[in-house]
Parts: C-alpha cells; sequence; structure tokens
C-alpha cells in the first residue's frame, strides 16, 4: 500500500511552480483581465441594450404566463401579446400623432407673437430693446460660430438616430429572449450545482416575478399620470397638451425625481398661458404627486417591490452615475433582487453561525 501510494502524483502548489512559469501564469491572467475590461468598455452600450432587453422580456412574461395558466399554448400567447401590442401602439400614435402635429402647426404659427412678447418683455429691455438685441445675435452669428452650431445640430440629430436605433434593437431583442425565456432560465441554472439548482431556480423565478411586477406597475403609473396630467391641462387650457401629457408619462417612469421634471416642463409652458395658469398646474402636480406617492404606488407596487423611499432614491443616485438614464430606470428593481438574494442566501448562513 505505501509503495502505491507513494507512486501517486502530487499536486504542486504555486510556491513550489518555476519563477519562469508562474510568472508567465500571472502574465497571462493579467493579459486575459486586460482584454475583458476592454471588452466590456467597448461593449458596454450593447451590454446595457440587453439588459434593458431581459428587463423588458421578464415584464412582458408575465401576461404570457397568465395566458398560459388560462389553459393557452406558450406560442399562442406570445403571438396575442405582439399583435396586442401592435394594436396598443399603433392605436395611441393614432391618437397622438395627430394632436403632435396639430400643436406643432400652431406652434409654429404662434412662433411670431412669442418672439414680439420676448422682445416687449422687460428681459430684453434690460439688454437694449430689440435693436440692440439683434445687434448682438449678428455679432455671435460668424462662421466659426455657425460652423460650430452646425457641428452640434448635426451630432445631436446623430445621437437621436442613434438613440432611436438601439432602441427598436432592444424591442426586437426582447421579443427574442421572450420567446426564448424558458431555454435561457434552464440554460442559466445549468451553471448550478445540481443538488442547489431547485433552490437556485426557486430564487430566480421570484427575482424575475419582482422585475416583471415592477416593469408593469411603472407602466401603469406612467399611464395614470399622463392622463391625470392631459385632463387637468384640457380644462386649464394649457397648449400643446397631448405632447406635454406622453413628455409627463415618460419622465413619470424615472423613480422619485421623473415626476418633478415633467411637472417643472408643465409648468413652464403654463407660463405662457398666465401666472395664474402656472401656480394651477403647481398646485396640481403638487396634489397629485402626494396622491401617487400615497395611494397609487404603493397600491400598484405593494406586492411587487417592497423598497423604501431611502433605498430606493440611494439606488437610483447609484444608477445613474453609473449608466445614465437607463440605469436611473432599473436601479430600483436591481436593489430589489439584490436583497432577494442577501435575504435567501446571506443571512441565513449568517444566523447559522
Amino acid at each position: 500500500m505505501t509503495g502505491k501510494a507513494s507512486k501517486l502524483p502530487t499536486r504542486r502548489s504555486l510556491s513550489q511552480t518555476p519563477p519562469v512559469q508562474a510568472g508567465l501564469f500571472l502574465g497571462v491572467g493579467l493579459a486575459f483581465a486586460a482584454v475583458l475590461v476592454w471588452a466590456v468598455i467597448e461593449l458596454k452600450t450593447l451590454i446595457i441594450v440587453l439588459v434593458v432587453a431581459g428587463f423588458l422580456a421578464v415584464g412582458l412574461n408575465r401576461p404570457v404566463r397568465a395566458m398560459t395558466r388560462r389553459g393557452l399554448p406558450r406560442w399562442l400567447a406570445l403571438v396575442v401579446l405582439v399583435l396586442g401590442l401592435v394594436l396598443v401602439f399603433c392605436g395611441g400614435f393614432a391618437l397622438i400623432i395627430p394632436a403632435i402635429v396639430r400643436q406643432t402647426t400652431e406652434f409654429a404659427a404662434a412662433a411670431p407673437t412669442y418672439y414680439d412678447q420676448v422682445m416687449a418683455s422687460g428681459f430684453a429691455q434690460r439688454f437694449g430693446g430689440e435693436s440692440r438685441v439683434l445687434e448682438r445675435l449678428q455679432g455671435l452669428t460668424t462662421a466659426e460660430n455657425l460652423s460650430t452650431a452646425a457641428g452640434g445640430l448635426l451630432g445631436g440629430a446623430v445621437s437621436v438616430a442613434t438613440v432611436v436605433g438601439w432602441t427598436l434593437t432592444a424591442l426586437i431583442l426582447s421579443l427574442f429572449i421572450l420567446v426564448a425565456h424558458d431555454r435561457i432560465r434552464d440554460s442559466a441554472l445549468r451553471f448550478v450545482v445540481a443538488s442547489k439548482r431547485a433552490r437556485a431556480g426557486e430564487i430566480l423565478d421570484r427575482i424575475l416575478l419582482q422585475a416583471g411586477a415592477y416593469l408593469m406597475g411603472a407602466l401603469t403609473i406612467a399611464i395614470a399620470a399622463g392622463g391625470a396630467a392631459w385632463i387637468f391641462m384640457v380644462i386649464a387650457g394649457i397648449p400643446y397638451a397631448a405632447i406635454l401629457a406622453f413628455i409627463v408619462a415618460l419622465t413619470d417612469l424615472i423613480p422619485q425625481v421623473g415626476a418633478t421634471i415633467g411637472a417643472a416642463i408643465v409648468t413652464l409652458v403654463a407660463l405662457t398661458v398666465s401666472p395664474m395658469t402656472a401656480v394651477a398646474a403647481v398646485i396640481f402636480f403638487v396634489v397629485y404627486q402626494q396622491l401617487e406617492n400615497w395611494i397609487i404606488y404603493p397600491t400598484i407596487m405593494g406586492s411587487a417591490v417592497k423598497v423604501s423611499n431611502l433605498a430606493a432614491l440611494v439606488s437610483v443616485l447609484i444608477g445613474a452615475t453609473l449608466f445614465g438614464v437607463v440605469g436611473v430606470i432599473l436601479a430600483v428593481p436591481s436593489y430589489a433582487a439584490i436583497r432577494l438574494v442577501v435575504q435567501e442566501l446571506v443571512h441565513p448562513r449568517l444566523d447559522a453561525h
């Protein structure tokens, strides 16, 4: 037995590895890490798009699961969902686009009136009146300034086109991810050891459920905010109600600060009507924000992601710093997922010792 045991190969520790070989391994490891960091930096936009697409797919999977529970095959539930989304988007655009076109035409027609109001205002008089303001503007219209402005406009147009392109890409990818949702989930769980795979699947399903509930809840709250703002603006006579309502709904998707941004934009437009209309807009948004914070949001989100205001605010600040607007939107569900993992895996191990 002793002779056989002595013939077994022994594993050599790192300290026993020849210096040249150890240095080679270290250099290869550092090079691989550097390449990995470079790839992540270069593919940052694509990674963000994939994360957003996955988040959208998780949210859209909730209605698919609801339909499959009622007996529909998954492929038929997917077809119903896609057709429903197409009808909703087409119907929404059919309602919004005519209003946007009409109100844009009205704004263009009223632009000379706005110009006269600005030139007759005390603000313009502080700079010497219309003639003096025009002289200063003419002094700014040098070839260099015009070239810089043209470059800025071109860059802005390219940025808008890029954002639109990536948005469409995210939507298309979300549909592909939704179709392969179950296969992707099962493939991800294959990286967990078999003895813990069932537990990991349970936690993963709870995370996906919370993320999907957050997305659907956020969309519902945003639509409610846009609808309430549109009704108020129509009653108050604030112009461009359709465009502003869409902006309010879009900014309301941003946790904590989005509603304030939308309210500020509407209030500025309300100032063109009268100061009292602007005051009424401030009062409306303050009251609605309290209603949303204390009734609408807790009712819709209470059963989905129970996150305190402090945790939500800190998560939003971190997400905005790291990933901008996308980070702001994904901050709360990401925190909820991390908190669930900590509660289910970390806390039990700490309590056991």
